[in-house]
């Protein structure tokens, strides 16, 4: 039976909740939180006496939540955080000695171009802040509202095309990191162009091309339509820096970043071309939850971001 009375209330049964709620399977909740099956089902159990409500119902292989367990994701998530805020609480924000673990999703044009210079900056001012670096995806912004990313780096267009998550991205902040435009990677010592790429070359040649999941289109096959080409796609893959390095050896050409293409330029026999079709200027932007607006370590990270970002524009 419910109570308002927290010092009866088994705050272990919350950390099952909240794993529950996010896994919708006592298997690998269990797993999650290195308890047995048989305990995580007992948590189950009690959490349905303490709430009065199945909260869970088996369909198939999942169980899916009830409307009672769907009204407590936000709280619990919210509950789950402040905790592990409230763990990590300091006498004084600083930054020397601070530790924090931060997960950040980021593109891989960011993570070749703005990470390096982060990580280099924050190992000397913020030796006990760590990272876990994953890919963006479909589900970046979603992941970032419960609380299970810190930060996220995606283009600005792609923040764009998540806006469906209308529940979500009110409570998501933005700002800009650095803008960068495209251009061509060729093998350095392709025979077939000069110093110049003319656009029936470009249209003729074969091309190492992004392949976007979830059929969003990248801002380079944008550019192809509205130019009313359609170049042959030889090969394609879903990060530009895999597009440059199918260059060298090969006469295929990549529309890539120019930060990546010159980065990529030091190890590798390119030659770097305008390219011949106009294409928006691409725009990182750093996203993060309206809940960490005033948290000290958060803070500092992002400004250290931003500070990187404005150091490469």
């Amino acid at each position: 039976m419910r109570t308002s009375d927290i010092s009866k209330f088994d705050f272990n049964l919350l950390r099952a909740l909240h794993v529950l709620l996010r896994e919708r399977n006592v298997t690998r909740a269990a797993n999650d939180l290195h308890v047995t099956q048989q305990a995580m089902s007992g948590s189950l159990k009690r959490l349905r006496q303490y709430f009065d409500d199945p909260l869970f119902i088996r369909v198939g292989q999942h169980l899916e939540p009830t409307p009672m367990a769907l009204a407590l994701v936000a709280p619990v998530r919210d509950a789950m955080r402040q905790i592990a805020m409230t763990l990590e609480t300091t006498p004084t924000f600083a930054p020397e000695v601070t530790r924090r673990h931060f997960r950040v999703a980021m593109s891989d044009h960011a993570s070749l171009t703005l990470l390096p210079d982060l990580i280099a900056n924050m190992a000397y001012a913020a030796p006990g802040i760590t990272y876990e670096i994953q890919p963006v995806t479909k589900h970046t912004l979603y992941h970032l509202d419960l609380g299970e990313l810190d930060l996220c780096v995606m283009p600005q267009n792609l923040r764009v095309h998540q806006s469906n998550l209308s529940n979500v991205c009110p409570k998501i902040r933005s700002t800009t990191l650095f803008d960068d435009c495209f251009v061509c990677v060729i093998d350095a010592n392709n025979p077939t162009v000069g110093q110049e790429l003319t656009l029936d070359q470009y249209v003729t040649m074969h091309h190492a091309a992004l392949k976007m999941t979830d059929g969003l289109q990248s801002l380079v096959e944008v550019s192809w339509i509205n130019a009313g080409i359609a170049p042959h796609i030889a090969a394609s893959a879903s990060s530009f820096a895999s597009l440059i390095c199918m260059v060298p050896g090969t006469p295929l050409v990549a529309t890539v970043h120019r930060r990546l293409a010159y980065k990529f330029k030091t190890i590798a026999p390119l030659r770097i071309l305008d390219c011949p079709v106009q294409i928006d200027v691409t725009r990182q932007q750093l996203n993060w939850h309206y809940r960490n607006d005033n948290d000290p370590t958060h803070r500092f990270v992002r400004e250290a971001m931003v500070s990187a970002g404005a150091t490469m524009q």
